[in-house]
């Protein structure tokens, strides 16, 4: 059976499966409401990137520690929570970016004429959170995007700018969501898979 010249994974469905593209980042996605039109318009989109981005989805546990059994014995080891996040280049460089990469930060808009300040915080509070942030990606199987959420998300990296001549200047993130005392049974990320069209 395998004594082929060509021995491959591939099969008639492969094509249909495909996450294509570098997708967008958008603030408050809501799934099977929101549109590509709507988060343009509502101004949810994080803006442009370069190089797409990375999610992460990291298991924290542990093996129990049982004298005679081997620490990899199936069943002994423990999940304890997850670490999960976004990692984004954004191309634009906004009030709302800059802002973002700070994480504890505020503006002001009537201090100096035609400029608005960006205010760094020694302090974090609840509303410094970001209530979700999404990767909205294109399927080739399907009409509907897949769509990775983070829930509590605030940027964890610091914000370095390096403008260049001949390059435009990113700004760099590391959003990292988080569970909340009120409901620490659920990790702070979901992954919505489109369902496949009924042939």
């Amino acid at each position: 059976m395998f004594n082929q010249k060509r021995i491959t994974g591939q099969t008639s469905e492969t094509k249909e499966n495909l996450l294509l593209g570098a997708g967008v980042f958008a603030k408050d996605y809501v799934v099977g409401t929101d549109t590509l039109e709507s988060i343009k318009t509502d101004k949810k989109l994080l803006g442009a990137t370069n190089g797409g981005g990375t999610f992460t989805a990291t298991k924290n546990g542990h093996y129990l520690q049982i004298d005679g059994m081997p620490e990899n014995t199936k069943g002994n080891y423990i999940l304890d929570s997850w670490a999960t996040q976004l990692q984004i280049t954004l191309q634009e460089t906004t009030v709302e970016s800059l802002k973002m990469a700070l994480t504890a930060a505020k503006t002001d808009t009537t201090t100096t004429t035609n400029y608005t300040t960006i205010i760094p915080k020694n302090g974090m509070e609840d509303e410094d959170y970001i209530d979700s942030v999404s990767f909205i990606g294109r399927l080739s199987g399907s009409n509907d995007p897949i769509v990775i959420t983070i829930f509590n998300a605030i940027n964890t990296a610091d914000l370095s700018l390096n403008p260049q001549d001949g390059k435009e200047g990113t700004v760099q993130l590391t959003l990292t969501g988080h569970y909340t005392a009120d409901d620490p049974e659920s990790p702070p990320f979901k992954i919505f898979y489109p369902k496949k069209a009924e042939v």
